[in-house]
């Protein structure tokens, strides 16, 4: 017998593995993949936004963004008088990478494997359920 938590987290970590073997190509990790799939949706997010999205802490996600800069994919500008306060911007040449042809035949298989045998109705029915999950356990923390 399971429980709905563990159920949930089983399937958080198999996503987590086949994002990782789908980015590894690229010289990504999957927490890196997540950093650029936000920017390449809203480029210029706050340090602070940044971390909270992907509810990690911040020296994590320092570490990720240190790798990202380095290898020329983000730039971390500071935006205001506050020279604490940075907002992180995707490079042209990580744009082009995220939309190449390759990159997005990657993430394409990968969804395409996870929602292997489900119908259409099924996946947005699927999407719909999860996202209501998540409203349901944010009312817990009150985020």
């Amino acid at each position: 017998m399971s429980h709905p938590t563990l159920d949930l987290k089983r399937a958080s970590l198999a996503l987590r593995r086949a994002l990782d073997q789908t980015v590894k190509p690229f010289h990504f990790t999957a927490g890196q993949f997540d950093v650029l799939q936000l920017l390449m949706h809203e480029d210029g997010i706050e340090h602070r936004e940044l971390q909270r999205r992907l509810n990690i802490v911040s020296p994590t996600l320092t570490n990720i963004l240190d790798v990202l800069e380095r290898n020329g994919h983000i730039v971390r500008r500071s935006e205001s008088n506050d020279g604490r306060l940075k907002t992180i911007h995707l490079t042209d040449a990580a744009r082009s990478l995220c939309a190449s042809e390759a990159f997005c035949k990657a993430g394409e298989s990968l969804v395409a494997q996870m929602f292997r045998g489900f119908t259409e109705n099924e996946r947005r029915d699927f999407l719909r359920y999860l996202r209501r999950v998540e409203v349901n356990l944010d009312e817990v923390t009150g985020s």
